[in-house]
């Protein structure tokens, strides 16, 4: 009697195979998510440059429209808060002490508001203080984390530091609205388009920790001697979103070393602010009085 006899056959992965299956998949996902997570990253960048870039098209709508040519309104409580530039053009509420409803910065008191939304549509029913569902141009899509904390000196509110802008403050960016402290401007806050001498090198508005780079960054001219590089909300060391005067954005390196080497000299006592990536200052255009804006 013949018996057949047959090998048996395979059947699915030996135990080897399958490992080095799931090896070259795990190398697959390790070179992959960086690039995932980078183009993630730059996209974000982009959509915060938009928005920027939006803010500043708004001003310069304004300008157009107004007789003194003022790049973007004015807000009416912007005197007795000089150089606070988060508050004054738009944005939602924040659980900063003035930045809610009822209080000086108000939403439904932000002339960009009243431009953007238009005049009735803000109210505290439709948002919170530090709601993230609404007012999305004024909201960076980085990782928007406020203030850096301590040790990068100067005197922050926790809730600046401890949370994002856009949650403190309603927006996270911020005007370029530095002022000095004997009344006379010296940035482009209040001034006609015309007065700003070199407005595709000035900045209008900004993330709002690019900011802070001026108590940070040796050799700026507020350095308060603790020398801290700080990263912008877009995962690079130094550089920072920023809107220009003449209506585009860009990122600028604002990192260490980054301002101009003659940044303490000045013009007429004051202190140039200036460096590689722009500049926050209108010198040497005339410096002259609040009562002229």
């Amino acid at each position: 009697m013949e018996i057949n006899q047959r090998r048996p056959g395979r059947s699915g992965f030996t135990l080897i195979e399958l490992l080095v299956v799931i090896a070259i998949i795990a190398v697959l996902i390790s070179v992959l998510l960086p690039a995932l997570a980078n183009a993630r990253a730059e996209g974000n960048r982009l959509k915060c440059l938009a928005n920027l870039r939006s803010i500043v098209q708004v001003a310069q709508t304004y300008a157009n429209d107004d007789p003194r040519g003022v790049l973007g309104p004015i807000h009416q409580n912007a005197q007795g808060f000089a150089g606070e530039g988060y508050a004054e053009y738009g944005g939602g509420a924040g659980l900063m002490p003035f930045t809610g409803w009822g209080d000086e910065f108000d939403p439904n008191t932000r002339p960009f508001n009243k431009i953007m939304y238009g005049i009735g549509d803000i109210n505290s029913a439709t948002t919170d203080a530090g709601d993230f569902g609404s007012f999305k141009e004024y909201q960076c899509a980085g990782e928007e984390l406020g203030y850096q904390p301590p040790p990068a000196p100067g005197n922050f509110d926790p809730l600046e530091t401890g949370k994002p802008y856009f949650a403190a403050n309603g927006t996270a960016y911020r005007m370029n609205n530095l002022t000095t402290t004997n009344g006379k401007i010296w940035g482009i806050y209040g001034r006609p388009v015309s007065r700003i001498p070199d407005s595709a090198a000035t900045v209008g508005w900004m993330e709002s920790r690019a900011f802070q780079t001026m108590l940070s960054n040796e050799p700026s001219p507020f350095f308060l001697g603790t020398e801290v590089e700080l990263t912008g909300y877009h995962r690079k060391l130094g550089f920072f979103n920023l809107g220009y005067c003449d209506g585009h954005a860009a990122s600028g390196d604002m990192g260490i070393g980054s301002y101009h080497d003659d940044a303490g000299s000045t013009f007429e006592g004051q202190v140039y602010i200036r460096g590689s990536w722009g500049r926050m200052d209108c010198l040497p255009d005339e410096i002259y009085d609040d009562t002229d804006i």
